[in-house]
């Protein structure tokens, strides 16, 4: 959607037990799994009409894709990986692309250490996930490394 400089960015202290955080926020992100699509659809729709156009290349990657609503409406144009740390996001998911005959590679992961070799993708999105990291600073520097240049 839009090309952020890295000196740009600023993001709040690491938690010092980053393990914790990251346990906790899965906690709750499973808790709400099956009425996150209710409350987030709006908002959604509105990120859609602003995201899709800005997606290049063919190789594309979600980080933490929540329950796949986004990916269920671009994955017929790319080819797409997905990961996400939470089990229940992952099946949600799984379970949407198959009822709508969608494909997609999704896996469990953590952004703050993904499992693909630099400058693998051509376009990588995030959706109003950062407040689930525990290190923004290393989830962006990670989703940067493995972003075509």
């Amino acid at each position: 959607m839009f090309k952020v400089k890295e000196n740009q960015i600023t993001y709040s202290a690491v938690p010092q037990d980053g393990a914790s955080y990251t346990a906790t926020m899965d906690r709750k992100y499973a808790s709400f799994a099956k009425y996150y699509d209710f409350v987030m659809t709006p908002y959604w729709r509105a990120w859609l009409k602003q995201v899709i156009p800005w997606i290049e290349g063919s190789k594309v990657l979600e980080v933490s894709f929540g329950t796949g609503y986004l990916m269920t409406q671009y994955v017929q144009d790319f080819d797409t990986y997905g990961i996400d740390l939470n089990d229940e996001m992952i099946k949600l998911t799984a379970r949407k692309l198959a009822q709508k005959g969608l494909s997609a590679t999704i896996s469990k992961g953590n952004v703050e250490n993904l499992p693909f070799a630099n400058e693998t993708f051509d376009s990588v999105i995030n959706t109003m996930a950062f407040t689930g990291y525990p290190n923004g600073t290393k989830a962006l520097a990670e989703m940067k490394r493995v972003l075509k240049k």
